[in-house]
Formats: C-alpha cells, sequence, structure tokens
C-alpha cells in the first residue's frame, strides 16, 4: 500500500523524473552552465540514476565567491557540447523537477540552443513554488537532508527529497530534445572530495574507453575516487587490485586504461594552452601512481613574469567579478580606482602593446582577456596578490 500511495497524483509519464540544478556564470542570456547534478527517480520516486559533472563555460567564471567554482576546477572539465548527449539521454522525456525551474529550464534551453539542438521543456514541477520557500528551509520545514549549498547534485538530491516529501497532485509532460550533436560521453569532471587539493579538483576525471566496457567504467570509477586526494594508499591499492581481479581485466587491459586516463588528463591539463608548476607536479605523481614513464610528463610551459607584485606605472586590465578576502564583492569600479590612485593605467583591452598585466580572479581563469595575454606572453596576477600590493 505504500509504494502506491507514495506517488498518489504523480503522472506516470512512462520514464518519471529528472531532477535537475545548474550552477552558471550569472543569469543573463550570455552566461553559461558550469556544473550540473541529475537525480532520476522513476514514477514511485525511487532513485533509479544521479549524474554530476562540473563544465568549463569557455568564458569567465562569474561569482566565484557564490558558487565556489574555481578556474582551476574546471580547466580539466568537459565543455557543454562534450557532455550535451549524455544530459540529454537523461532528461529527455522525463518531467522535469528543480528549485526554482523556471530558472534551470532557461539556462539549459540556452546551451542546448547554442547547439541548434530542439528544446521543448514541456510542463515540468517546480518545488519552489509548490513550497513557498529557499531550499534549506524547505527541507527543514518537510524533514528533508539539508543540501550542500550552492552544489548542483547536492541541491538536486534535495529537490528530489521535497518531490518525494510533497508527492504533489499535478501531471506534468515529459521534456522532449531532438537534433543534440554528438556522441553520448561518459566522461564528467566533478569537484575533488578535498577541495583544499586544488591542483587535483581539475586533472581528476573519470575516463572510460569509447566502446563502453562496463568492466573499464568501474574500474576507471574507483581509479577516479582514489587519486583525488593525491595520495594513493597500499589499501587503496589492494582496492584496485581486488576489483581488477573482480572484472577479470588482463594485465594489458589494466596498462591500456591506465595509459588512456593519463593521456585525457594531459589533455586536459593543455587545454588553456600552458601547463602551470603544479598540474606538471600532479601530472608527474598520476604517472608514477600508474607506472607511466615519466618523460611522458609534459613539460611546465606557463610564463613566469617573476613575482606577484606589479611594476608601478604598468597599464592594467582586469577580468572577473571579484570579491575582497570576506568573499564580499568588491566592484571592478573599485579596482580601477585602487589602480589609478597607485600610478598604474588602466586598459579595458588586452593588447600586445598598450597591456602589460592582466588581474583576475584566479590565474588560471578562461576568460577571453585572460587568454589573450597568455597568448602575448603577458603574465595573469591573482587579484588578491594585486589588493595586498595597492593596499600596504
Amino acid at each position: 500500500m505504500e509504494k502506491d500511495s507514495r506517488a498518489k497524483g504523480m503522472s506516470n509519464n512512462g520514464n518519471g523524473f529528472a531532477v535537475v540544478d545548474v550552477e552558471t556564470t550569472g543569469f543573463g542570456s550570455g552566461d553559461r552552465v558550469i556544473e550540473i547534478g541529475i537525480v532520476l527517480l522513476d514514477h514511485r520516486l525511487r532513485i533509479v540514476d544521479e549524474y554530476e559533472t562540473l563544465i568549463d563555460p569557455e568564458r569567465d567564471l562569474g561569482p566565484t565567491h557564490v558558487h565556489g567554482i574555481t578556474p582551476k576546477m574546471i580547466s580539466m572539465a568537459p565543455s557543454f557540447g562534450e557532455v550535451a548527449s549524455a544530459i540529454a539521454k537523461r532528461i529527455g522525456d522525463r518531467v522535469i523537477v528543480a528549485h526554482n525551474l523556471i530558472f534551470d529550464e532557461r539556462m539549459l534551453g540556452q546551451e542546448f540552443g547554442r547547439l541548434r539542438a530542439i528544446f521543448d521543456p514541456g510542463v515540468g514541477i517546480c518545488t519552489l513554488k509548490l513550497t513557498k520557500q529557499k531550499l534549506p528551509a524547505a527541507c527543514q520545514m518537510l524533514g528533508v537532508d539539508p543540501p550542500s549549498h550552492h552544489r548542483a547534485l547536492a541541491d538536486a538530491r534535495a529537490s528530489a527529497g521535497l518531490l518525494r516529501a510533497l508527492k504533489p497532485k499535478c501531471n506534468g509532460q515529459p521534456l522532449k530534445l531532438g537534433n543534440v550533436p554528438g556522441e553520448i560521453s561518459v566522461r564528467t569532471h566533478r569537484r575533488c572530495a578535498d577541495e583544499g587539493t586544488l591542483v587535483l579538483d581539475r586533472l581528476i576525471s573519470r575516463v572510460v574507453y569509447t566502446e563502453g566496457d562496463t568492466r573499464l567504467l568501474q574500474y576507471m570509477d574507483l581509479l577516479d575516487w582514489v587519486l583525488d586526494d593525491f595520495v594513493l594508499t597500499a589499501d587503496e591499492r589492494q582496492h584496485l587490485n581486488f576489483l581488477a581481479e573482480e572484472l577479470s581485466l588482463s594485465e594489458a587491459e589494466i596498462v591500456r586504461a591506465h595509459e588512456q586516463y593519463f593521456d585525457a588528463m594531459v589533455v586536459g591539463a593543455k587545454k588553456d594552452g600552458i601547463i602551470t608548476q603544479e598540474e606538471n607536479a600532479a601530472l608527474a605523481f598520476v604517472a608514477n601512481a600508474l607506472g607511466i614513464p615519466i618523460d611522458r610528463v609534459p613539460a611546465v610551459t606557463e610564463p613566469d613574469c617573476g613575482c606577484s607584485s606589479i611594476p608601478v606605472g604598468s597599464s592594467i586590465c582586469f577580468t572577473g567579478s571579484f570579491a575582497d578576502s570576506n568573499g564580499n564583492k568588491l566592484p571592478k569600479a573599485e579596482l580601477e580606482k585602487l589602480a589609478t590612485n597607485r600610478g598604474f593605467t588602466v586598459v579595458s583591452n588586452v593588447t600586445k602593446s598598450k597591456c602589460d598585466v592582466v588581474v583576475a580572479v584566479d590565474p588560471s581563469s578562461s576568460s577571453g582577456k585572460a587568454k589573450k595575454a597568455r597568448e602575448f606572453g603577458k603574465p595573469v596576477i591573482a587579484s588578491q596578490d594585486f589588493l595586498k600590493q595597492v593596499q600596504n
């Protein structure tokens, strides 16, 4: 009886429900999705699958102090185009559920629209409208485990919990997607379990063979988890060996898996056009852990500006959304005023002859200005280093 009453009032809709949450660079038509979490429920509201990945927006990340996603985290992440088919496979032909549905639908619609895909959101379910509360308050009100705020999968799980608690008497219509380009990729890139390990936030990703060998998928998934804290213990090696034996992986298959995993990390590290000191060190660690020859680790190519300070009189270009050390928003105009008062020249664009330094929230920024600076061999300085210099 419990199973039947639990789904009372809910539309079956064949494939059930896709509870989604996205983190984005902002709210406008030019903003991009940078993280997505999806929880799939069947028509009885039982969880049948979960999916999460960071997404490289190929532009500035916006308010990093709000969503907590840094350029270093996403420099190894796939673009939306690379995971569009995997996302479409999960949310297509399901009723979409979200907390503030209109926002998530709009941002996903814009992303699929850029790929010239057909995106018909159908009629979804908004848990914000149903509860009339922000997500943490709604969870508290209904006895649902609270989310880690601004974490896409955690928020999607919380919204799924609200749906299960509410069992709303409304009939949704499934989302429809068509003409989504690209093959289905199983590659994802998640936030590191230890967010203090910044370099592996961007260098650890799930990598599997394109032919979809489920044994290798399981092995790679465990490999992804054991490496993400920059330590490979004896117990973790033993777990990997046990799993390989259980999956009947040959030595040749394990070697091939390790090589493809490492090569994918190298490709991701090179995505922004440079290999930093910490990327080089991280790749060397992974190569050593996986038995990859050390000569396959790419050399450091990041330009060395010699110091983190900016010579007085330099021409500075600012890029990104800034915050002070307490996380409070810092208007770009205020930074520009500080720079001018300290004898710097502020320029609006990065050029080879009229810009000396770019100041960004993070030197690994993927903004157009930061990319141009690297192309021209100009240093990209962290905003906190700039603030230390001008406020002393």
